[in-house]
């Protein structure tokens, strides 16, 4: 669907020349048979006909009328509704008639976010068995890739009923976490699949925003313009050469030979800042959700370019919320997993430890939000494969958070840190009773002095406390847990959840890494799609 701007008044004689002939009433794709609507809360249906059109909406025995404004535009609400599993049609009448079957009412929820979100069902420990199971009151839609250099007004969102073959590809997280929640309300769900892999969080906040933010504006990820110059250069300068790898490519099938390989450096689709809030989020924002499921940081994660993530992340959350006009909208924030190379330096410089410090704190000052730490999961490939344990993880904290049943779903975090002497008395929250560390003692603290200088030491646990030390810092100062890319760590609470990374310094991070932020950082595996 493609609506002319709402916000340019044109001229009558362009009106002519727009709409020549009577348009069709038109709704957005999101609109489609099998979808389902947020239950309790006014329902936005909105689309495009004919200037002035006078257009009627029917479903589950509540009508609204609108008509169209000038732009073509037209938006109406139904009142909020109680949770039906009986599918219902949704039907639009202008010039045409339109109808939406099969239509039922619960709860949505968007997940978003890369490459760990995206990660299909069918490449996921126990993803096989879970393709085979059908659940008709779980709907699942994917957005496709849709990169965007202005605000679109619609995408190809595709709806299909859970156990459709296509649930292979759908995201692993995000079907666990739908079916564990259905089974858990008993009503309809619904789970948007709105992830890209390889993006950075620049991707997915508004131009206006990235513009006024805190952050230098002179650096490509944090500026749409210069971003795009600098793509468009290194595309151009590259053309040549993959067309001929293209031509190659082409020969080499025929011939049934080894493809050659692409040449190093092509940019490939462009990601930069701002184009995945333009094409697979705008064209959402009249839709109403329960809540957001956001997984995403690996590509913020490196040395240096990590230091934003934790201004960053708070915009995008108020900027999505403002969007959507649900200033309350429940954000459950995936911490990133540990990945890359096993920790041997205690003084590493980690980017995953920036932009888990970063998600901790996030949510520990924004309301409405909760924290999925999955660091135990982690792999040294970024894309772990247990993703039912963090989908049950959100689900936990869904239920407590945003449903209101259960106890204390929350991770343990660090709490306080006293100094005594030569050990640090380092105070955990969310214990649910106790810590335990599995396989022995405590792993993955790190102690230092007024120096900066970190060792690794000794912990041992008492109850919700853990005492930090080493003999070669007779006067510690600080304390670090899991601060690196892949620490061996192996703490608990008493419900199985691991302990967050953390640190009770608040000393400069690191400005540069392992490249520099003018060039891309480097691009996971693509997720296969049907």
């Amino acid at each position: 669907m493609k609506c002319p701007p709402l916000l340019i008044l044109l001229p009558s004689l362009f009106f002519a020349l727009l709409f020549p002939a009577k348009a069709e009433v038109k709704l957005p794709a999101i609109f489609a048979d099998h979808m389902v609507l947020q239950r309790q809360m006014p329902i936005v249906v909105w689309g495009c006909a004919t200037p002035g059109e006078k257009v009627a909406i029917d479903f589950s025995g509540k009508h609204a009328e609108a008509i169209a404004d000038a732009s073509g535009s037209w938006k109406v609400e139904l009142p909020p509704m109680d949770a039906s599993a009986e599918g219902r049609p949704l039907t639009v009448k202008g010039s045409n008639t339109l109808t939406v079957n099969n239509v039922l009412i619960g709860e949505v929820w968007l997940c978003s976010g890369q490459s760990n979100m995206e990660w299909a069902l069918g490449r996921s420990e126990g993803g096989t068995n879970a393709c085979t199971t059908t659940n008709p009151l779980l709907r699942l839609c994917t957005i496709p890739h849709n990169s965007q250099s202005v605000p679109a007004s619609d995408v190809n969102a595709k709806w299909v009923i859970s156990g459709d073959p296509s649930m292979k590809f759908f995201s692993a997280i995000g079907w666990w976490f739908g079916d564990k929640l259905q089974k858990e309300l008993k009503v309809p769900v619904a789970i948007l699949n709105d992830s890209y892999g390889g993006t950075s969080i620049q991707a997915w906040m508004p131009a206006e925003a990235l513009r006024s933010g805190p952050w230098p504006q002179d650096i490509r990820w944090n500026n749409p313009e210069i971003a795009k110059a600098d793509y468009d250069k290194k595309k151009a300068d590259l053309q040549p050469a993959y067309d001929k790898y293209l031509a190659d490519k082409a020969a080499a099938a025929q011939n049934h030979q080894p493809s050659p390989e692409p040449p190093k450096g092509w940019p490939g689709d462009y990601r930069g800042p701002s184009v995945l809030w333009n094409g697979m989020i705008h064209p959402l924002l009249p839709f109403r959700f329960r809540g957001v499921c956001w997984y995403q940081g690996e590509n913020n994660s490196y040395v240096g370019i990590a230091n934003t993530y934790g201004v960053m992340l708070p915009v995008m959350i108020a900027e999505w919320r403002r969007a959507f006009g649900q200033s309350d909208l429940p954000f459950l924030i995936f911490q990133l997993a540990r990945n890359r190379k096993p920790q041997t330096d205690p003084n590493e410089a980690s980017g995953i430890a920036v932009v888990q410090e970063a998600q901790l704190q996030s949510v520990a000052k924004t309301p409405h939000t909760a924290l999925i730490v999955t660091e135990d999961l982690g792999e040294s490939d970024v894309h772990y494969k247990k993703k039912e344990p963090a989908a049950q993880r959100s689900l936990n904290l869904a239920l407590s958070l945003v449903y209101g049943q259960g106890g204390d779903a929350e991770c343990p975090v660090f709490k306080s840190l006293e100094l005594k002497g030569n050990q640090c008395v380092v105070s955990i929250d969310h214990t649910a009773g106790a810590l335990k560390a599995e396989g022995g003692m405590p792993k993955g603290f790190t102690v230092a002095g007024e120096d900066r200088q970190f060792v690794f030491a000794d912990a041992v646990i008492e109850g919700d406390r853990v005492m930090v030390s080493s003999p070669s810092v007779p006067k510690p100062v600080a304390v670090r847990y899991a601060w690196a890319d892949m620490p061996d760590v192996n703490l608990f609470n008493a419900k199985g959840l691991p302990l967050s990374p953390f640190r009770t310094d608040d000393w400069p991070l690191p400005e540069t890494g392992g490249f520099s932020v003018s060039q891309p950082t480097p691009t996971p595996p693509p997720v296969l799609h049907p």
